[in-house]
């Protein structure tokens, strides 16, 4: 008889199907170790970049800090009487515009969250030795005579400060400059919304020998990290923010410059003589120009701002991985000790909670970026 076969036997479909899955199977764990060291790695990648980016940003303003205003006889003014568009700052009688300090730099802490750290310094000015008036400032008045002119120009802020204690200071901004009589106007106006109508008669009177800064545009910005999510408790995406133009009505306008950055942490870095175990040396003197002391107590007066030469800054970076716990339903251990950071005894990173079994914030890792930044303008400032 002739023999056919027709197609394969039940035995052999199955056989065939078998060994099909295991390959799938393996390649498709094969795919998902791939992935998961792919997006491991990017997280680390974009970690390591955002950590570094964001030192970077803060690091380069701090080199500016005091530039045009780091004068010994200004420094310890307290806050500055200023006015903008209608409003007075808070330290004025009735004042709704926020208080601004005469100060490089202010790190503002609070428990349980990111350090504020806020930048000053001058722009555009092309005077940077003050004026000094030559007369009596008429209260109100709108007019300067100092003992010259040159470097001021129309637009400009300057800043009154008083040349004995009470060390008062007061921003204006001029509308004319009168060469030959040796004169600064501030008149109000459009033109001059930093000028109050009057001349500004709940501002202090200046006299003889007070000292007129030229400030030209003053930069004043502020690095804070900020939530995504405000009422998120735990695993929380962050970003650091910076508030450009504070010299505004309503605080000036929010930029969120990168993304998970979960904590920012500063120091300032005295030369006051005082060991309080954060610098290791063998001596310990005030005014050699040698950092004794990190902390982040704000100085109070003149002397001691001038006693801040660095500031010590850290940066908490979280990798965007998210890592599940090795048993389905058990807490996250890809984090369950808190990063630590040089001034941790003094400003430990708290804006995270790895110690908690339960927190989200232990399913990812952490990159610590720190550094030390000289304050170039206050170690050069006048004495």
């Amino acid at each position: 008889m002739k023999r056919t076969q027709h197609g394969m036997t039940l035995v052999e479909v199955l056989v065939a199907v078998a060994i099909g899955l295991i390959g799938i199977l393996i390649i498709t764990q094969a795919y998902l170790a791939s992935d998961s060291y792919n997006r491991s790695t990017l997280g680390e990648g974009g970690a390591q970049t955002n950590g570094t980016i964001a030192l970077y940003t803060v690091q380069r303003d701090l080199r500016m800090a005091g530039y045009g205003m780091a004068d010994s006889r200004a420094l310890g003014c307290g806050n500055i009487n200023w006015y903008y568009n209608g409003a007075y700052s808070a330290n004025i009688s009735g004042g709704s515009l926020p208080n601004l300090t005469l100060a490089p730099v202010m790190i503002t802490t609070a428990a349980g969250a990111p350090d504020t750290i806020t930048v000053m310094y001058s722009s555009d000015a092309n005077r940077m030795v003050p004026g000094t008036l030559t007369q009596p400032m008429p209260s109100p008045s709108a007019e300067l005579n100092v003992d010259g002119t040159a470097g001021f120009e129309v637009g400009d802020l300057v800043l009154l400060v008083s040349n004995a204690a009470p060390v008062t200071c007061t921003l204006e901004q001029i509308t004319t400059v009168q060469a030959s009589a040796a004169k600064i106007q501030h008149n109000p106006g459009g033109s001059a919304p930093y000028n109050p109508p009057g001349g500004g008669s709940q501002f202090p009177a200046y006299g003889t020998n007070d000292l007129v800064f030229d400030l030209g545009n003053p930069i004043v910005h502020s690095y804070s990290v900020v939530k995504t999510d405000a009422t998120c408790t735990s695993g929380c995406q962050a970003s650091l923010r910076l508030t450009d133009a504070v010299l505004q009505s309503g605080g000036g306008t929010p930029y969120d410059l990168l993304d998970g950055i979960v904590d920012l942490k500063a120091q300032y870095g005295k030369d006051n003589g005082v060991n309080n175990g954060t610098v290791s040396q063998t001596t310990y003197t005030a005014n050699d120009g040698i950092i004794d002391s990190y902390d982040s107590t704000t100085p109070a007066t003149s002397a001691e701002w001038q006693q801040v030469i660095a500031v010590r800054l850290a940066v908490l970076s979280r990798v965007g991985n998210y890592e599940k716990p090795a048993t389905p339903g058990a807490n996250c251990t890809a984090t369950t000790a808190m990063p630590t950071w040089s001034g941790s005894s003094g400003s430990p990173f708290n804006a995270i909670d790895v110690t908690t079994a339960s927190s989200q914030d232990r399913c990812y890792k952490y990159r610590v970026f720190e550094t030390v930044v000289p304050l170039r303008n206050m170690i050069w400032r006048v004495s």
